[in-house]
């Protein structure tokens, strides 16, 4: 792993993504057990998306986590979609790993749930009573974190959020086929908030797909924005970004 840091981001390089899967949950386990060793039960925030594979993947070879005492939160879902629907990112969750690892529990946001300011009291409420430790996620094509596209709220102290969900956004979705067409994909969300995500005393953050190459050279190397959400990263140094070679290959040489 090569290390690099922006601003108060560190950023973690790795040769392929099975390195970059194993090192972020070797953190992952690490944290956890760190965690656990001061109390009986912890809380965590997981995001499911593309960047996550070879992570869960490196997850469920570990026999190092205690995954009784976890409760596990999620960054994100569709408004208006069911959790039960295979399409959403709870059943999606449940199973790429939930299934195979068996938290204590997962709460997932009820994204069709009427109405709607209930569903927020309720995951407002449980994320507070929780008090997760860690959050794991990954960063969308328009620079997004969870659902917070631009132009995102760095400011709001809220927990969750009804976001619109942009084009860009509605794209990404689109192309990995969880919908039939793109007309389905739904224009709004439920999100946890930047202060939600960032709120956790450690971040996990992993990026390793080509495409989004050009974003993170934009998240890392420009102006600290809120067009570009997931720069505020670099206020953060409490975060870590795992990204690959192909990735860093489009980065100016930065201070190691």
């Amino acid at each position: 792993m090569r290390h690099l840091k922006y601003d108060q981001l560190r950023v973690e390089v790795a040769s392929t993504d099975e390195e970059l899967g194993e090192a972020a949950a070797a953190d992952l386990a690490s944290i956890i057990r760190e965690e656990l060793s001061k109390k009986s039960e912890i809380a965590i925030i997981m995001a499911l998306g593309a960047s996550q594979a070879t992570f869960f993947k490196a997850i469920m070879a570990r026999t190092d986590i205690e995954w009784s005492k976890i409760t596990v939160l999620h960054v994100d879902t569709y408004m208006g979609v069911a959790e039960e629907r295979p399409e959403s990112g709870a059943s999606r969750m449940r199973v790429n790993l939930l299934d195979h690892v068996k938290p204590k529990a997962f709460y997932p946001m009820r994204g069709d749930h009427e109405p709607v300011e209930e569903e927020l009291a309720r995951y407002t409420k449980l994320y507070n009573e929780l008090d997760p430790v860690l959050c794991v996620m990954g960063i969308g094509n328009s620079g997004h974190l969870a659902f917070n596209d631009p132009p995102a709220d760095f400011d709001t102290k809220d927990i969750i959020r009804v976001v619109i969900l942009d084009e860009a956004t509605r794209k990404q979705i689109d192309s990995r086929g969880y919908f039939k067409t793109f007309d389905d994909v739904p224009h709004y969300g439920l999100s946890l908030t930047m202060h939600a995500l960032l709120k956790p005393s450690r971040a996990l953050v992993l990026v390793h797909e080509p495409e989004k190459g050009n974003i993170v050279k934009k998240i890392l190397e420009g102006p600290i924005t809120f067009m570009c959400p997931a720069t505020i990263l670099r206020n953060a140094p409490h975060a870590i970004v795992y990204t690959n070679e192909t990735i860093a290959e489009k980065l100016e040489p930065a201070a190691g």
